[in-house]
């Protein structure tokens, strides 16, 4: 594949970024072709050192940089393919840390519903209370009650919200360590 099929092809598989971004890649990759073809590289032999344009248009949706994205095409140019071990690490790996930090987000979300849950319904037990006119001692103490757990429960709920943002980056990164694992493996011993 030469410069021009693939930079077309790149360019379609970046379809859906916004139009700065593709402008700075691809003008990025014409100048990477530029300085291999005065290196004395032919066009052919730059576009197979970069892998397929699929491939590396993933790699820039992930949010990776030119620059980033280099420097790993250099350092897997003496790649000779995924090892058993990486594979292995990541399946033992998130059998005991992945799938518990899925647990303990649905364990908290359960949570945060089954607080609102008990809050609203304390809510209508008081507004029926004074629909009826059954106001009794109790009921003071009881509104204090339902006013503290409505407090907690938004707490809990804004804690949620900010812990599922962070969990989200930190999921991000971490799904993307472990395709780094699986496809490369776990490095030179």
């Amino acid at each position: 594949m030469n410069k021009s099929e693939y930079i077309k092809k790149l360019t379609s598989e970046l379809g859906h970024m916004p139009y700065g971004d593709v402008k700075d890649i691809i003008q990025s990759m014409e100048e990477h072709f530029d300085e291999g073809i005065g290196e004395g590289r032919s066009e052919e032999e730059i576009a197979a050192s970069l892998g397929s344009p699929e491939e590396l248009a993933v790699e820039f949706k992930d949010g990776a940089k030119f620059k980033q994205v280099m420097k790993k095409r250099k350092l897997s140019d003496n790649f000779k393919g995924p090892d058993g071990r990486g594979r292995i690490f990541v399946i033992i790996f998130n059998l005991f840390v992945g799938i518990e930090m899925w647990l303990v987000l649905l364990a908290a979300i359960i949570a945060a519903a089954c607080i609102l849950a008990v809050d609203l319904a304390a809510i209508g037990m008081i507004i029926t209370g004074l629909v009826t006119g059954i106001l009794s001692e109790f009921m003071l103490p009881f509104i204090f009650l339902i006013l503290t757990l409505i407090c907690v429960a938004v707490f809990l709920v804004a804690i949620l919200i900010l812990g599922i943002k962070y969990y989200v980056r930190g999921l991000k990164n971490y799904i993307r360590w472990n395709k780094n694992v699986w496809h490369y493996g776990l490095g030179e011993e």
